[in-house]
């Protein structure tokens, strides 16, 4: 395959990073929100809710891995990875906005109708999330475009961001106060993000057109169960992928709890309507955006590692911290979830750059890029912790005593609300900084390792040196 070491004009780097949006805004507007629709206006008790979302995010974790492997697999003459993009656009769409309708069912009917919306949801995510992140290790291997391209992506990822959680509450609230229900509310935004998502991936759909490798298809090999399962266990023995995916699961643990629970903490623990909760999401989104120059720029000087391990520890820290200070106002409320956001854009900045680092060193073990397959099984473990993350809300919300419907809940509900947007995602945050402070791809080794797989790629000879160990210590 011939090298792809380039450079990125800034109209290809808009044309894919576009997709970001459409990812943010369905990802986040389903993980803030559905739990609390479903409970609070849909009429479904806190633990089948809990258990709906958990068993749809197990779903869309089992399928992560196997459209990896088919994607690593897929033979097109338009590339492996877009076609997919395309295929999930009108099942993401269809079911953000059937997800929000309020039905008039039996409450078995009901769980039923919203268990198989959901499935639908996260199998359509997933068909265009793993070839669409994928897609990024393709576009350049040159770590300082991939940073690049990762500020970009994350900038436009928080537009996204902002349109699922600030713009929802935000209209929510005016309209519930200009007399409109709670159920015509919420389907209104479910109509408007899932517009928005349809929007913004098809756009990247189309302005990547010519920009994936159709060399690629030569590498593609004969798919079976045992060929999955081989190339799974392969991965598993990679120490710098387990470090990864390790992170992934706790972050996705700290994010699944901490979003979904702002909504019960603003409504309940501080009595406050949807239009306040937005300015805390807006406070959020904004900072995040603007924290991004000085990760790239931190990134720069020091490492990616060093700039992650350094965030999501500090944010950890002030999520552990707030249990025992409490948040007394808005203002208050607004500091705590800008420095959350620290953390989380580190996260999002670094994450995918520490999955490229993982792609190159494995086709420079293998021979074969798996770009597919190694973003999948990431995702699986990422979602397997929200998996959970979202069973445990649900359980320890009923046990505690929380009735949605009442306006004033009791002390043992409103401390639990605490715990989970406090204590328990912080814990799992600063885990995962402390996980990545170990992870042997630094930034240094990773720039001879690329070297060398690129002159390996075009059959030229190739030193080691710079990177021998993480031969010599790894898998």
């Amino acid at each position: 395959m011939e090298t792809i070491n380039k450079k990125l004009k800034t109209k290809d780097i808009l044309g894919y990073t576009i997709g970001s949006i459409g990812d943010s805004t369905s990802y986040n507007f389903i993980l803030s929100f559905l739990s609390f629709f479903m409970t609070t206006v849909a009429g479904v008790s806190p633990a089948v809710a809990g258990a709906i979302i958990s068993i749809a995010i197990a779903w869309d974790a089992i399928t992560d891995p196997i459209i990896g492997y088919i994607v690593d697999n897929s033979r097109s003459s338009k590339g492996k990875r877009r076609p997919w993009i395309l295929r999930s656009v009108v099942p993401l769409g269809a079911s953000m906005v059937l997800l929000f309708l309020k039905v008039d069912f039996s409450a078995a009917q009901k769980n039923l109708y919203y268990l198989i919306l959901v499935l639908v949801f996260w199998t359509a995510y997933t068909a265009f999330n793993i070839p669409y992140y994928s897609f990024g290790s393709v576009l350049t291997d040159v770590d300082s475009e991939r940073v690049k391209l990762a500020a970009f992506r994350e900038v436009l990822g928080y537009v996204g961001i902002f349109c699922a959680s600030s713009v929802p509450t935000f209209i929510v609230g005016k309209m519930v106060a200009s007399g409109f229900s709670d159920a015509n509310s919420w389907f209104t935004v479910g109509v408007i993000t899932a517009v928005i998502s349809v929007i913004t991936i098809s756009l990247m759909w189309w302005m990547t057109k010519g920009k994936e490798p159709i060399e690629e298809v030569a590498e593609t090999e004969k798919m079976n169960i045992k060929g999955f399962f081989v190339q799974i266990w392969s991965l598993m023995k990679m120490k710098p992928y387990v470090l990864v995916i390790l992170c992934a699961l706790l972050t996705n643990v700290y994010m699944t709890l901490f979003n979904s629970s702002l909504m019960y903490y603003v409504t309940y623990n501080m009595g406050l309507a949807e239009t306040q909760a937005s300015l805390m999401f807006t406070a959020m989104n904004i900072v995040s955006i603007v924290f991004i120059p000085f990760v790239t720029k931190g990134v720069e000087i020091f490492s990616k590692s060093k700039v992650y391990v350094g965030c999501t520890i500090f944010s950890g820290s002030i999520m552990i911290l707030t249990m025992f200070t409490g948040i007394p106002n808005i203002a208050m409320g607004c500091v705590y979830v800008v420095l959350v956001g620290v953390g989380t854009c580190a996260y999002w900045m670094c994450i995918f750059n520490f999955l490229y680092d993982v792609v190159d060193y494995d086709e420079f073990q293998r021979g074969k890029k798996r770009d597919g397959i190694i973003m999948s099984y990431y995702s699986f473990l990422l979602k397997l912790g929200g998996s959970v993350a979202a069973a445990v809300q649900g359980i320890l919300l009923e046990q505690s005593g929380f009735n949605p419907t009442l306006a004033v809940q009791g002390e043992n509900a409103l401390n639990m609300i605490k715990i989970m947007f406090t204590i328990l995602p912080g814990v799992c945050l600063f885990g995962a900084g402390v996980v990545m402070a170990v992870t042997p791809l630094k930034d240094k080794r990773m720039s001879a390792l690329r070297t060398a797989l690129e002159k390996k790629r075009l059959g030229e000879s190739y030193s080691v040196e710079g990177f021998k160990e993480l031969l010599d210590n790894q898998q």
